[in-house]
This record gives structure tokens, sequence and C-alpha cells, in this order.
């Protein structure tokens, strides 16, 4: 059984691949679309996995046929084999940080394995995601997207959802201990990624919060910031 040590130690350099992976996600993934973006959304790559129909879809990835339309689909699909890293990385960064709050509360072991079978069905849920995309960024026209846009919208909004709903037993450990921002800002993330069943905006304003939330605790888990964790 890891000590509470160990575990931060783990959760630090969790946390720093994560982040690491983000800035390479962010680099790869396309910057602009081949046409438009829906309403409200400023990243393609959320425009892309927030499409609700192959219309919107072909304005994100172009046509196929041009230079452009090929840029762009070899950027994402470079982007969504990154993401399986992402999806590791970001997995372990929640069990560990629930783990070790469970065990400086003393929770009953039982919420860990609640905690596990979320973390797990988030990242199966982005898996299969990352399946459709593969899928549409194969297809060689509009038509086809039609195809297998329903496997992305039902499994996109699930992990968002997913995504949100286990960072709560953090936030509610964290308000326990009067940590009343870091407790905000994962109930917010939880808020917009249940919004995001619906609002297709909504995920890069969780996005937002997460990122904050992540890059905080990195800084609060620096070795001379340890009595924080204490």
């Amino acid at each position: 059984m890891p000590s509470d040590a160990q575990l931060r130690k783990a959760l630090f350099v969790s946390i720093l691949l994560f982040l690491g992976i983000s800035g390479i996600l962010i680099f790869i993934n396309p910057q602009k679309p081949a046409y438009a973006l829906q309403h409200g959304v400023n990243t393609p790559i959320v425009g892309l996995e927030m499409a609700f129909t192959p219309y919107e879809v072909w304005n994100i990835l172009g046509d196929p046929q041009t230079a452009q339309g090929q840029n762009i689909r070899a950027a994402f699909e470079k982007g969504v084999y990154v993401d399986f890293a992402y999806i590791f990385t970001y997995s372990l960064c929640y069990l560990l940080l629930t783990w070790l709050l469970l065990r400086r509360h003393g929770v009953a072991w039982g919420w860990l394995l609640v905690a596990a079978i979320l973390v797990v069905a988030t990242a199966a849920a982005d898996v299969l995601e990352n399946l459709a995309l593969f899928r549409i960024l194969d297809t060689g026209t509009e038509a086809l997207v039609d195809l297998y846009i329903d496997q992305l919208i039902v499994f996109t909004r699930l992990k968002w959802l997913l995504l949100g709903v286990q960072g709560l037993p953090a936030a509610v450990l964290l308000r326990r201990e009067m940590r009343r921002g870091p407790s905000f800002i994962l109930t917010a993330a939880f808020a917009f990624g249940a919004l995001g069943v619906m609002k297709q905006f909504a995920p890069e304003i969780m996005t937002l919060f997460l990122a904050f939330f992540w890059v905080y605790l990195f800084v609060k888990l620096l070795p001379l910031k340890n009595q924080w964790w204490a």
C-alpha cells in the first residue's frame, strides 16, 4: 500500500505528464476550421467533437479532395492518436487525487471503487469517441459522415458529462477542508460538462476551469508546497 508521500509524488508526476500532453495537443490540432465553427465555439477540436450534423463536421474538415482538407484531417488524426495518452494521464490524475483525499479523510474504501469506476467509464467513452473520429476523418463525402455522427454525439457528450462527475468526490472532500476555491472550480467544471449535453460551447468553458485547477494543484504539489497536503 503506497504512503501519502508516494501518492503525492505519483500525482505530481501524472499532472506534469498531463499538462505536457495538453500542450502537445494544442500544438498538433488545427487552429482554424476549413470554413466555419458553430456559434459560440472557438476551437476546431471542440467544434468537431461537439458537432450535431454532418454539415457542421464538413465546415470544420473541409473537402478531402483539397490540400487544406487533407492537412486538417492529417492534423486531427495525429491529435486523436496523442489523445489516447491524454486519456490515460487525466484518468490517472483523477484517480490519484481522489485516492489521496479519501485516505486523508478516512473515507470508506468503497468510495475509491466508485471513483475508479467513474474514471474507467469516462476513459471508455473517450476511447469510443476517438474511434468515431477516426471513422469520420476517413470519410470522403459529407453524406458518409452521417453513418458515424450518432456515435460521436453520444460518446462525446457522455465523456464530458462523466469528466465532470468524476471530479465531484474530490470537490466534496476539498470543501470539507475549507478549500472552497478548488472545490468550486471542480463543481463549476461539472456544471459546464452537464451543460455540454446540449450546448456546444460549454466544454470549452469546462476545459478552462479544469486547466486552471490542474495547474493550481501542480503548483501546490511542488516540493516546497507539500505542507498544503500535510
